[in-house]
């Protein structure tokens, strides 16, 4: 579980604290669609699990110059990420924050373009839901990129646009597992990695004596 360590290590520090705006040269950002099909499934002890388009209003505003939706990425991550193990009620994911806009940063000059940012934030919500339609328990994880970077013409736009929310996407899906390991541990059918075994839940710990 060294992986799992590390990402504890890093969501020790307030998740906003990381969404200082960056220029648009940083971390790497692999070309296409996000997908999260490669990492080890969330598998919930439910029967079914509702995956939740998302809505309108002021939390869902996306700049139009926005390639790639921030609600399309939750729900990739989502249907890549969450699957049933069996069991009882169900799981319900919300996409309840979703939005992407855009500022301008500085002027440009005579031989400089101007600069703008994009902040992109996204927020969900897994809710496991009883038998009798009762919110038995539930996990929260949110995210957000501020990204700066020169725009000369609309395709650098688009492609500034993009790589904020291609990393709001990735922060989202690191702290996802997390809060879901963290608040929803009791409804995860847990699985090792190959060639690793989980770690017992620790019951009781031998304090030191003065």
């Amino acid at each position: 579980m060294a992986l799992l360590t590390k990402r504890r290590a890093f969501l020790a520090f307030p998740l906003l604290a990381a969404c200082a705006t960056e220029e648009a040269v940083g971390p790497y950002v692999p070309p296409g669609p996000p997908s999260y099909a490669h990492l080890m499934p969330l598998q919930l002890k439910v029967g079914t699990l509702e995956i939740q388009e998302a809505g309108s209003g002021t939390a869902f505003l996306v700049d139009q110059s926005a390639p790639l939706q921030p609600a399309d990425v939750m729900l990739r991550m989502a249907r890549d990420r969450l699957s049933v193990a069996g069991g009882p009620g169900k799981a319900r994911f919300l996409i309840q924050t979703a939005s992407l806009t855009r500022e301008g940063s500085a002027s440009g000059g005579v031989f400089s373009p101007a600069s703008e940012t994009f902040r992109c934030v996204m927020r969900c919500q897994v809710e496991i839901i009883s038998t009798e339609d009762s919110i038995l328990a539930r996990a929260s994880a949110e995210a957000a990129r501020a990204v700066t970077g020169p725009v000369r013409d609309a395709g650098g736009r688009a492609a500034l646009a993009e790589r904020a929310v291609k990393l709001a996407g990735q922060d989202l899906n690191v702290e996802f597992e997390y809060q879901l390991r963290r608040h929803l541990r009791a409804w995860l059918q847990l699985v090792a990695p190959p060639g690793e075994t989980l770690p017992q839940p620790v019951e009781r710990e031998a304090l030191p004596r003065s």
